[in-house]
């Protein structure tokens, strides 16, 4: 979707939240700069005792480097406590400023593009609290740091300084090779794992089609697949991590060696004291365990960096909606206003220049054969998607830029695939808001004549639907569904097949409701493929390759497609022949290709070009029957009687 230069980007929102968030990281390094200088106590203790006191044999001295050593040792835990402390906290303020958006950026990014994997957007914020509140941030804050120990170092002894130089350098290199080394293959192999997450979220969902067709041999074997490039990328990864690791360990180990072999050797040259070994080899150790630690935290850092860039990209990429003022409450007049429309990533648009207009309290049908568009125009009329030209507006105001939280108060839809919450029905029909009565609950249930439907259930309207409605069969959904639409009085409802699971009594229902809507004044939109819905409406829109090929009232338009009274004979015969009571809508061609062919012409002998070939058949029978009457005889009273 094509954005306004001029409007926000949706990752300025994570910038925001980061520049925000300075003070705190500003706090967070003035206690690592603290904490790292009372490490400094334990190899100057060390350089004190066992020079000073062991030769002065001072049993006072050595208590008062012991009280302040520990004293000092107290405030440096009480330090590092305090910063694990602003890092969670600062963890648990990035979810509650994000966490909502995140979720809204998934949802809208969800309804456009229905593939994408709707929780990626919190799987990777909650990968950035992680690594807010693990060691791989300790890490990188006590690195600056390490440059103290070396000046320390440095004045006791340039030799120990230049072995643990030489070491902190052979680590930066390990740590620059296991980028290098770890990056490519741990950013496929994340990328890869995301996309078998996905396919596993899929088949889950759609549980009972694997489990009824046997398909869980192929939907293994495609996860198997999926999930051998995330193991490979994953076992390159720390196959090259560990043997990099081993070898800084090692390089540590031998410096270590180095510095404590480097020391004796100038404490039999008199060049050094036994404390300032001891001091040394402590803080060359504290110098370099920085380094160390990011190396062993490597995969973290790098996830949430990839994390970070993910959720930078969705902010962006999510459909953004222009701010607009809290508008007054509709009436439910809708204007369609040369309507195109092309799904992300296609350049052939779906619907090509829609328009047309509906008073309030109008019900329309929308119909036409597969793929013309209906459900694509459903979608648009409240708002799901948004057009690339033309407009839907509801009392003059595009239904795209409506606040969503008001503009939900005023429309209802039943889309074409009914999802349930988890919960009971009558949060679901309350729109999962707690803080509503029972009486507008019941009321949308009446209304939708869902009421006692809902009654037959266990517990009533405090039946738990189970998650997706999994307790209830899909007719019940789709009523339940209805009664949802019909919650809040809205002034606009966008009906998608809403009688696709229906039975007889579902059906009367659902006329009902229609009737009910009419009554209250609520425009009214249904996509139907089953014509019996059709008795019900005002207006009836035919779609063909998303271009209007009809429209008008439903008088009009139905008589275009209702199939001619059969002739004299015919009818004779069919007095004879019991017929079963006739449903609303009952000789409406069900087809929507002959029904759009209907003002193409007739044939030679008068009849639509359209004729059923049943119809053509005894057409043809009929008229031999005659011919064949004209050059006969009379009939015996036999035959007469027979006739």
């Amino acid at each position: 979707m094509v954005q306004n230069p001029s409007q926000k980007k949706g990752s300025d929102t994570l910038r925001h939240v980061l520049q925000t968030s300075r003070k705190a990281f500003w706090y967070v390094l003035l206690f690592s700069a603290a904490a790292n200088l009372l490490m400094l106590v334990m190899p100057i203790y060390s350089l004190q005792v066992l020079d000073r006191v062991a030769t002065s044999r001072s049993i006072e001295t050595l208590m008062m480097l012991s009280i302040l050593a520990v004293f000092l040792l107290v405030v440096y835990g009480a330090l590092q406590a305090l910063r694990s402390m602003i890092l969670i906290r600062l963890g648990t303020w990035f979810d509650e400023q994000l966490g909502t958006k995140f979720l809204a950026a998934s949802i809208a990014t969800s309804a456009v593009a229905p593939n994408a994997s709707g929780a990626q957007n919190l799987r990777d914020l909650n990968q950035l609290k992680q690594f807010l509140t693990g060691p791989g941030l300790s890490a990188l804050f006590d690195a600056p740091w390490s440059l103290i120990f070396l000046i320390v170092i440095f004045m006791i002894h340039p030799w120990p300084f230049t072995i643990t130089l030489l070491g902190g350098l052979l680590l930066l290199l390990a740590a620059y090779l296991n980028e290098k080394a770890v990056k490519s293959s741990l950013s496929k192999a994340n990328e890869e794992n995301i996309i078998a997450m996905n396919h596993v979220d899929r088949a889950a969902r759609n549980a009972e089609v694997v489990e009824a067709m046997g398909m869980m041999n192929a939907i293994a074997a495609k996860w198997q697949v999926m999930n051998q490039a995330v193991v490979a990328g994953q076992t390159q990864a720390s196959l090259r991590s560990s043997i990099i690791t081993a070898t800084a360990r090692s390089v540590r180990m031998v410096q270590q060696v180095a510095i404590m072999g480097m020391g004796a050797y100038l404490v039999v040259k008199s060049e050094m004291t036994f404390g300032g070994v001891i001091a040394c080899s402590i803080m060359a150790g504290r110098a370099l365990a920085p380094f160390e630690a990011a190396m062993g935290a490597w995969s973290s850092i790098s996830t949430a960096r990839q994390s970070h860039g993910r959720l930078m990209r969705s902010l962006d990429e999510a459909p953004l909606r222009e701010e607009s003022i809290s508008l007054p409450e509709p009436r439910g007049l809708i204007e369609v206003e040369k309507l195109m429309y092309a799904p992300p990533g296609q350049k052939l648009p779906v619907l090509k220049g829609v328009s047309f207009n509906l008073a309030p309290g109008d019900i329309l049908g929308v119909i036409g054969p597969s793929a013309a568009g209906k459900s694509t125009l459903a979608k648009l009329m409240v708002g799901v998607w948004r057009a690339q030209n033309g407009a839907v507006r509801l009392d003059g105001a595009d239904v795209y830029n409506w606040k969503r939280s008001e503009f939900g108060k005023h429309i209802g839809y039943l889309p074409q695939s009914v999802e349930l919450f988890d919960g009971t029905v009558r949060e679901n029909i309350a729109r999962m808001q707690t803080d509503v009565s029972d009486d507008t609950v019941i009321q949308a249930a009446q209304v939708a004549g869902a009421h006692d439907l809902i009654l037959r259930l266990p517990n009533g309207y405090e039946t738990e639907i189970g998650v997706g409605g999994s307790n209830l069969s899909a007719g019940q959904r789709q009523r339940i569904g209805l009664a949802r639409a019909f919650y809040g009085n809205p002034k606009f409802m966008v009906l998608d097949e809403p009688n696709s699971n229906l039975d007889e009594q579902g059906e009367a229902a659902l006329q009902q409701a229609l009737r009910n809507a009419k009554a209250l004044n609520i425009t009214t939109v249904v996509i139907a493929h089953r014509p019996t819905v059709l008795g019900a409406v005002d207006k009836i829109l035919m779609l063909r390759d998303g271009v209007v090929a009809d429209f008008g009232t439903a008088k009009d338009v139905l008589q275009k497609y209702v199939r001619k009274a059969p002739a004299a004979g015919q009818q004779a015969q069919a007095e004879t022949t019991p017929t079963p009571p006739a449903q609303p809508g009952a000789n409406i061609v069900t087809n929507p290709v002959n029904l759009s062919m209907k003002s193409s012409g007739t044939t030679s002998q008068g009849k639509p070009e359209n004729t059923p070939p049943s119809e053509k058949k005894a057409a043809a029978k009929k008229s031999a029957g005659g011919s064949k009457k004209k050059t006969s005889k009379k009939p015996t009273d036999k035959e007469g009687a027979s006739s």
